[in-house]
Order: C-alpha cells, then structure tokens, then sequence
C-alpha cells in the first residue's frame, strides 16, 4: 500500500522575487526570460544591485514548487533535497513543517541554494540560480522507503547539475520502477535541453511514465511542433503533457490526443507556471482522474498563479481544483 501521493527529490531552494525593468537587466548582462546558473559571488553581485528593493520570498525549485502546492491541495507529500546551516535553511525547514510535507532534508556547510526571481512589467521572470548546497546531494541521501510508499515520483531536468545529482536521481528512477511508483519528468527549462538532450531522450524513452514540457522545450528535443512531441512521448509508453502558453496545452497518451483549453487571464508574473500546472496535473492523477480532468485542474492553478507577483497558488484557486475532482 503507498500512503505517499508524490514524492520528489530536488534543488531546495528560496526563491527571491523582485520587481524590475528592462533596462535593468540589460545594464545587469541578463538575458530576460531565461534561467542563468550563478556562483556566489555572481549572485552576491546582482542581490546588492537590489539592496533597497522589498522582495517576496517563498519556497522554491522546480519541483519544491509542486510539492508544497499538492501538500495545500491536501496531498500526502515527501521532499529530499540539501540546504545549508543559515537562515535560508531554517526558513525551508520551517515552512516544510507549516505545509506538513515531510521530507529528508540533509544540511551541509555549503550555502543554501536561492533563485533570484527578476519580474519584468511584462511578466516575464528571469532568473539567476545558485544552486549551492543543492549540488551536493548524492546517491547516500536517496529516500528508498519514501520512492517504495509513493504513487508517483517527480523530479525535474535541472537535477543534471552535477554527477551526484544524475547518480540520485538515476537510483532514485530504479527504485521507483522496481516498486511500481510512476516517474514523473519535468523538463523544466530550455537551458537544460541544450545541454542534456541526448540523456533527457533516453530517460523519455526507458523511464519516464509522465512528461512535462513547454512547447520550446518539446521543440528542442523532438524537432516539431507541441501535438507532435506529445504523440511522440506517447510512443514510448508515457503521458506526454505539452503547454502551449496562452494557446493552452496538448496531453497525449495510448492513441488518445487532448486539447487542454487555457483559461483567460492578466498575465503579471510567469514564475512557477510550469510547476503549478505539473502540481495540478498530479493532483488529479493521484485522485485517479481522466486526463482532461487533470489538465484543468493544470490550467486553473497555472492560470491563477500568473495573475500576481510570487509563485503562490491563491486559496480560492485551490479550492476550484478541490472541486473538479470528480
């Protein structure tokens, strides 16, 4: 019997999210709308430039993100990932107990991880990542009875940072396969597709029972357009789930293609809008939903995430996904 619903390993992060123009970025040597891996000092450099700013802090990392939204959803959850021993850490341990996620959180001396979240007035969200303690978790610190008591495990493109990392996460699949948890894959950035495509096809391929990708993402791996890269993941034996933005979304599995329809929103900041939609989609398919069901449930809580600055699924939002459960 699992008495766990998702369970994922990850960068734990916090996620530092500030308001700011165009020019800023450019005066910065950012390029907007992308993710950028940054040492210490990089983001040292680029966090003092917004000293004055009042930023909003929360939980973060792609599948962090998911997590601790199934978890206000109601789901049981586990998270393992590294931080370290500072404030930044605390406050991921605290909040963890808050949202009742239990997790297998090891501490090192390195610094925790932070993402600092760059909102242009577009909404568009640039990012500056320091992984720091992330990077070290290793294959020592996979959670075998939480992946063995899981109905699905979920974990994301950004885990190939490092070896150790790769080595987790390879041990953590073969764990989830040889107990019959579902292997959850988020593609999660462009920047990762560039560097991992050859690794991320063969884990689709072998692995992966559920995939996450954004319409550039899915084009970057399969050369074609969202409908196609979702029949092509199909192929294989997953669900492929393709978001198109504003357009919606296409999820594709055993000969069955289907249009997910978005849901008319003002777009004020992207953050986490991905990770929303896997957390909703997730939610559903744990309550053993269809998979229209659960690509709604995906677009309500991405569509109310946009709406505002932070990357916080609204109460009233929750609630909605609560009551499409059939």
């Amino acid at each position: 019997m699992t008495d766990i619903d998702v369970s994922s390993i990850c960068n734990a992060l916090v996620d530092i999210l500030v308001k700011t123009e165009d020019t800023t970025l450019e005066k910065l040597n950012l390029k907007k709308g992308i993710m950028h891996l940054v040492d210490d000092d990089r983001q040292a450099e680029v966090l003092k430039h917004f000293a004055n700013s009042k930023p909003v802090t929360e939980l973060g990392g792609s599948c962090l993100n998911a997590i601790r939204t199934l978890a206000s959803l109601g789901s049981k959850t586990h998270f393992s990932g590294m931080v370290g021993e500072d404030a930044y850490g605390k406050m991921i341990h605290e909040r963890m107990d808050t949202l009742n996620i239990s997790n297998n959180l090891d501490t090192s001396r390195a610094s925790t991880g932070t993402c600092l979240v760059l909102v242009s007035p577009d909404g568009e969200r640039t990012m500056n990542t320091n992984l720091g303690a992330s990077r070290l978790f290793d294959e020592s610190l996979v959670p075998s009875e939480a992946l063995k008591n899981s109905k699905v495990f979920h974990f994301c493109g950004y885990q190939w940072d490092s070896d150790s990392q790769k080595k987790a996460i390879k041990l953590a699949i073969d764990i989830a396969k040889a107990n019959g948890t579902k292997v959850s894959f988020d593609i999660a950035d462009p920047f990762v597709v560039q560097n991992n495509r050859e690794d991320f096809l063969k884990l689709i391929e072998q692995s992966a029972d559920i995939v996450f990708a954004n319409q550039e993402e899915s084009k970057m791996l399969f050369g074609c357009s969202p409908e196609d890269s979702a029949k092509k993941i199909a192929e294989f034996g997953a669900i492929g789930v393709i978001k198109k933005g504003a357009k919606g979304a296409v999820v594709a599995h055993k000969g069955q293609t289907i249009q997910i329809p978005p849901i008319a929103t003002e777009v004020k900041d992207t953050t986490a809008a991905g990770d929303m939609f896997a957390a909703g989609f997730l939610y559903g398919y744990t309550n053993e939903q269809t998979l229209e069901v659960c690509g709604h449930i995906a677009a309500t809580l991405a569509a109310d995430v946009i709406c505002r600055v932070g990357a916080t699924v609204s109460e009233a939002a929750l609630g909605k996904a609560k009551s499409i459960i059939q």
